[in-house]
């Protein structure tokens, strides 16, 4: 990612951004300009249900 006269590039990370923030590499009104300018995806999205049971728990692994 980078930030060039057209505003943040590239491949964009939530914790990427926090870190250009508190550094002051962007400002806030940067981000927003951004943000405003993706494209609405919702319509692409699925429905995922996960069900969770006794036997789920108990293969569950804390890697």
């Amino acid at each position: 990612m980078e930030k060039s006269s057209k505003g943040i590039r590239g491949e964009v990370d939530r914790r990427i951004l926090d870190k250009m923030l508190i550094r002051k590499e962007i400002a806030p009104e940067e981000l927003k300009q951004y943000t405003d300018s993706l494209p609405d995806l919702s319509e692409n999205m699925e429905e995922i249900v996960v069900e969770i049971t006794e036997d789920s728990e108990e293969e569950r692994h804390d890697d």
